[in-house]
């Protein structure tokens, strides 16, 4: 899956500090790798949830919180 969102910077209100973006991932572990090679901020690694979901978060350089979800096949 790939997502894009796109904003071409001209308007910017720096008050609204709320926004946060979620997206699920085929393998979490692989995104986890990419971001932190990035140098991404990691708010939560990858952890596993009781239903089963594993998500992750970090800021984005906005500092925006991004959230992965992935949902492993019952191991």
């Amino acid at each position: 899956m790939i997502t894009i969102l796109y904003s071409s910077g001209l308007q910017k209100n720096n008050r609204n500090q709320n926004i946060c973006l979620a997206f699920t991932v085929d393998d979490i572990d692989r995104e986890y790798e990419k971001v932190l090679a990035l140098g991404a901020e990691i708010i939560e690694p990858p952890t596993k949830r009781p239903w089963g979901a594993v998500n992750m978060s970090f800021y984005d350089p906005d500092n925006n919180m991004v959230f992965f979800r992935s949902f492993p096949e019952n191991e």
